[in-house]
This record gives structure tokens, sequence and C-alpha cells, in this order.
């Protein structure tokens, strides 16, 4: 585990969700994680979606063969005071491309054993993983949360513990903005209690092209939808930069490798690259590792 070098830093927690699977919510982590990591940040993924595709996509080895995962991170007692047993659980063994990235894996069992552990056995189950990664904010530079498709214990846990989150809207289809919309209203309801300073980072394109008149259609009226329903005022919105479409993120998937060792010239390698620069000078994120 690589300590951040200045003591008073705590490092941000992003989450990225969506209720509507299939929009790039998990090519977005392992892709921001890998431009985030080469340009000298020290990373750490959280996967606590039990599909375990961040998992599967950053690590060398099944995330199944780990007998230390995401479980432990919710459910054992120690991890929740004890940094050495946090610790245990990281995993370092990635795939080239994810430089100065490492991950606690998931597991296809983690929803059926997180819920039926947390509602039997803690007092405040929708704080467990907060509780963790208080103790890890100043070992790294950032860390990125994969979410579940779904308004589950283990999504309420992922919004409770992060500083910052973003959603991603897949303009090549208008179902994603059901996702939004049921999601953010769950997560309105469920912050002021567990997490009041919550930032909403905004909604991130992706798979979107401004020459086709449907997409852009689509992201005008989700800027509307948006105003109109201003659940986070002041914050967020539309990022300011979107994920083109490309056969090539299947492709990196499939090889398990960044979409930038994929295809390097590709546009959606640029576009990740732009996004993890606006999120480092927007959000002071610190590059420890950086020459």
């Amino acid at each position: 585990m690589q300590a951040s070098q200045d003591n008073a830093y705590l490092c941000p927690i992003i989450a990225v969700y969506n209720q509507k699977g299939g929009v790039g919510k998990t090519t977005t982590v392992v892709n921001l994680a890998a431009e985030f990591g080469r340009k000298g940040c020290a990373v750490l993924v959280i996967d606590v979606d039990p599909q375990a595709n961040a998992s599967t996509h950053i690590g060398a080895i099944d995330p199944n063969l780990y007998e230390k995962n995401a479980i432990a991170l919710f459910c054992d007692k120690k991890t929740r005071t004890d940094i050495a047993h946090l610790g245990a659980l990281i995993s370092q063994d990635v795939n080239d491309g994810f430089e100065n990235v490492c991950y606690i894996p998931s597991t296809d069992q983690l929803d059926i054993v997180v819920t039926e552990t947390l509602r039997i056995h803690s007092n405040r189950p929708l704080e467990e993983l907060k509780a963790r990664l208080t103790l890890l904010r100043d070992a790294f530079d950032v860390i990125l949360i994969d979410c579940p498709p779904a308004l589950s214990l283990l999504t309420g846990n992922a919004i409770s513990a992060a500083t910052h989150f973003m959603i991603p809207i897949d303009t090549s289809s208008d179902y994603s903005r059901t996702g939004w919309v049921n999601l953010m209203t769950y997560i309105k309801d469920k912050t002021p209690e567990t997490n009041p300073d919550l930032v909403y980072l905004g909604a991130l394109l992706t798979r979107h092209s401004e020459s086709i008149n449907v997409q852009k259609a689509i992201a005008q009226s989700f800027d509307e939808l948006e105003m109109e329903m201003d659940l986070f005022p002041g914050v967020g919105k539309r990022l300011p930069v979107y994920i083109h479409t490309s056969t090539k993120v299947g492709e990196a998937s499939v090889l398990r490798e960044p979409i930038r060792k994929t295809a390097r010239s590709n546009k959606v390698t640029k576009d990740y690259n732009d996004l993890a620069d606006y999120l480092l000078e927007t959000l002071s994120i610190q590059q420890s590792l950086k020459a």
C-alpha cells in the first residue's frame, strides 16, 4: 500500500454509478484509474459490483479465487479499525497498463453475503464502507468505486462513503435517463443523514456524438431535466468532457487493458485523458508518484 507523501492530504473518493447497466460505468472506472496512475497518482479501485467486471479488467487473477475480497471489507469487524487488515485486502496483481493502480476485488457472492451480514450485525448498515475508507484516505491520491447497477445496500454504502460521484449517461439510447432520475432521488433521500457533504460532479455522457442529431437531442433534454429537478443545486450538471463511441472499448475489455494500450490515438483514449486532467484540476488531486 503506497502512502502519500503529504500526510495532511485526504484523497477524494469518486463513486461511479447508474441504476441502468451497460452505460460505461466500469469502463469509466478502469480507464480513469489507468489515466490517473499514468499521471503519477497512487490509485485504489474498490469494486463493489458483484459482477466483478472492474476486478476482472484490472486484475491479473480471477477475482473469485481471492480469499480476501470486498466481503471482508464490509463484514470483517477488524477492517473497520485496523489498517493492517485493510491493507491485506488490497491487491497489486494488475494487468499491463495499470501502473500505480491497486484494487480490492469483488466476488459474485458480495451482495448476498453483505446484505445478510450487515442487516443482522450492523447498527448503521449504510456506513460500514465509509468507516473503512476513512482509514485509507491518506494512503492514496484518489479512490474510485465501481458500483452495482442497482439501488442496493452496496450502492447505499458507496454513496455514504464517497466524497464525490458521477453518473454515466449513454446517449445512444434514452433508457439511462430513467436510471439517473431514480438514482438521484435515492441519493437525495439517503445522504442527508449518512453523507451530507457529498458532491455531484455531474453526468458523464458516454457513447456520445455531437454529430448525431438524436444523441444531441438526448443530451439537451438531459440538461433541461437536470435544471428542472435541481436535486444538487450549485454543483455538478453535465461534465465538460464526454466519451465518444468506439469498438476499441470492447476490444480493450477483452484484452483486459486500458483503451490507451489498445488504441493510443483513439478518440476515447483522449476523452479519458481529458476527463482525468479535468478531475485532477477540479478536485486538486495529488500526484505523489509523479517523477
